[in-house]
């Protein structure tokens, strides 16, 4: 098993603090510890690996990514490096929510975490939100019930 939290344990150069601080918390990063304990509840074989260029891996070897938060922000790279070697890994994240991670799975969760650090999908909706919300209050205060 491989946990990394060098995305929460320090902001990324590239996102501004605020952004970082909203995302931070709408993440709810799950501790180390805690996922030590739901690592060994689920999986009580497994050993924890560090993050080291000196591991080899085989075609039939099996790892298991601990994702701190629900979708592994920050797991981009190292998914990358492993998942050249390996079929496919499972993910254990900090919602205790296990799956098998291939190659179309991970290309869905890269899509979530540039929607959930961009804020695409609030900035698209918000306008139209806010214009629908106003005709609503427009037709309630026509109708008096305002």
């Amino acid at each position: 098993a491989l946990f990394d939290n060098s995305f929460f344990g320090h902001k990324p150069w590239y996102m501004p603090s605020k952004l970082y601080t909203v995302v931070y918390s709408r993440s709810n990063p799950r501790s180390k510890e805690y996922m030590m304990k739901i690592l060994q509840e689920q999986f009580p074989e497994a050993q924890l690996i560090t993050e080291d260029n000196s591991l080899v891996f085989h075609q039939d070897d099996h790892i298991i990514f601990l994702y701190a938060d629900a979708i592994g922000l920050g797991w981009s790279r190292l998914e990358k490096k492993y998942m050249t070697h390996i079929k496919s890994a499972t993910v254990l994240n900090g919602r205790k929510r296990r799956f098998l991670l291939n190659n179309l799975r991970r290309r869905g969760l890269m899509l979530r975490r540039f929607l959930e650090v961009t804020f695409l999908p609030e900035i698209i909706f918000s306008p139209f939100l806010l214009i629908y919300g106003s005709l609503l209050v427009v037709k309630d205060k026509i109708m008096g019930r305002v």
